[in-house]
């Protein structure tokens, strides 16, 4: 008699797994990427991409991908006109020729996604890929990137993707966070 719990419980598992999509498109309306330079001035400079596509995707063995794409042409940083001019330059992001930056992960737990976890993968910026590693912190509700969002952060040295210009003003951290939301599913 107690087995039928159980096969009612791995039953129930078997429906929602079927019902859920292949792939959990990102909502860019809801979601948000920043990214953050460290000045050795006392100015605060961080900005907000204001726009981003991408999805997480369904893989054998519950396991999951991310793919995130950043415009980097629509980052609008804070603080002084001078620091938006210089990190779209030639000199840092060099937006002109280099438009996009991208995350796709290696496969990661599902579970990761509730109680966080290290997420691991390839970040291009500026045409060079790099090995990186985020943190997913974890979760404040039961449906991550439906009923609240998925938060990701990360710390990365610039140098490691060529932006070696004004050492003197400019630390070698860059930090990315995201709040990563879902488009509804029917």
């Amino acid at each position: 008699m107690r087995s039928l719990p159980l096969v009612a419980s791995a039953a129930f598992a078997l429906h929602a797994a079927a019902s859920e999509p292949a792939s959990w498109r990102i909502d860019s309306a809801r979601s948000e990427a920043r990214f953050e330079v460290t000045l050795r001035l006392p100015v605060h400079a961080d900005g907000r991409f204001k726009k981003m596509d991408g999805e997480v995707t369904a893989l054998p063995d519950f396991k999951r991908s991310v793919r995130v794409r950043l415009d980097a042409r629509e980052l609008k940083m804070g603080g002084p006109d001078w620091v938006q001019s210089y990190t779209v330059s030639e000199q840092f992001l060099d937006t002109g020729r280099y438009p996009a930056i991208e995350f796709q992960s290696l496969p990661f737990s599902e579970q990761v996604l509730i109680s966080g976890g290290d997420l691991a993968g390839t970040l291009t910026l500026k045409a060079v890929s790099k090995p990186v590693l985020f943190k997913i912190l974890p979760s404040t509700c039961r449906r991550p990137g439906f009923t609240c969002p998925i938060v990701v952060a990360g710390t990365l040295n610039r140098s490691d993707f060529g932006m070696n210009s004004h050492r003197w003003s400019l630390r070698d951290a860059v930090r990315f966070y995201f709040q990563l939301r879902f488009e509804p599913h029917e």
